[in-house]
């Protein structure tokens, strides 16, 4: 099976990964909430499945922050689906599961995309916003700076 290209969608690859951090961020403090939880009134051994001992508020809130991530993902990256490839289908998790088991793994899957931003394949419309920016400082330059510009650019395309 071959692999699927990961590109970014938005040319605004720094916005995208201060989008990533944030999100790794609310995940953190929510895994540590989760660790802590309690067993839920709502939970009846009854006819309740595990996972509800989280209660149906908390369970709410990280329905909320996982479609988040899924719409962040969707709507950024192409490609993105293989950090989703253990969970065939929505909501890509186990649903019986407790959420301090579950929010574990969407932090895993954000650190695997943040990790791959630096080989992220970048859509044509970004280069071109970075071939204006690199004329616009060229065209305020002094011929002799200007070839100053022109080198620390072809050193450092994308001015890290």
């Amino acid at each position: 099976m071959p692999f699927s290209v990961l590109s970014i969608t938005n040319p605004n690859k720094a916005w995208v990964c201060e989008q990533i951090d944030s999100l790794i961020k609310e995940w953190s403090e929510w895994n540590k909430f989760c660790q802590h939880i309690e067993d839920s009134q709502d939970f009846d051994p009854q006819t309740c499945s595990e996972a509800i001992k989280d209660g149906y508020k908390n369970i709410r809130k990280h329905e909320i922050l996982r479609e988040k991530t899924l719409v962040f993902l969707r709507n950024h990256f192409s490609g993105s689906e293989f950090v989703l490839e253990n969970w065939k289908s929505h909501p890509h998790e186990d649903n019986c599961s407790r959420l301090k088991s579950k929010v574990p793994y969407w932090i895993h899957r954000l650190e695997i995309i943040k990790a791959s931003m630096n080989y992220i394949l970048v859509p044509e419309s970004y280069w071109k916003e970075q071939g204006k920016e690199f004329l616009s400082v060229l065209s305020k330059s002094t011929a002799e700076s200007a070839v100053d510009v022109a080198a620390s650019f072809l050193k450092n395309p994308l001015g890290k």
